[in-house]
């Protein structure tokens, strides 16, 4: 479990101890922003142990796994072989406009070639640092 998840999962357990309170964050607007998802951006269904994993995959072939990453999702739309868009996640539908900012990104791919070409992204930003907290964790 996350370090993200686990403070999920305990501040769910505090909302219990006290029902009738109502947190401020609870009055914030939910994330949006003006530019249209081309493919809404879903989350996954998280499964709470090893045997909930092992039954989910039980039926399934050609599996691709990788390893839990928490950054910034964020959505890549690549025409003609250039990125001509970056989206924040914001509510699946519509998210902020970061296309300039994802430029300006060493790692993130500016040019597409091939089946990638036209194409619609969707995954993680995030900055792989040696010395954060979640490192020393396994993260």
């Amino acid at each position: 479990m996350t370090f993200y998840d686990q403070l999920t999962l305990r501040l769910a357990q505090w909302r219990q101890c006290f029902p009738g309170a109502t947190p401020e964050d609870d009055d914030l607007p939910p994330p949006t922003g003006d530019a249209r998802h081309p493919v809404a951006h879903t989350g996954v269904r998280k499964l709470a142990d090893e045997d909930s994993v092992a039954r989910w995959m039980k039926n399934k072939s050609d599996l691709w796994i990788q390893p839990k990453v928490d950054g910034v999702a964020v959505t890549l739309v690549y025409r003609q072989g250039r990125l001509v868009q970056a989206i924040s996640r914001g509510d699946g539908l519509r998210g902020e406009a970061w296309t300039a900012r994802a430029r300006q990104i060493p790692a993130l791919e500016k040019v597409m070639t091939g089946e990638l070409a036209d194409s619609v992204l969707q995954g993680e930003l995030f900055l792989r640092r040696t010395a954060m907290f979640s490192s020393r964790l396994g993260g």
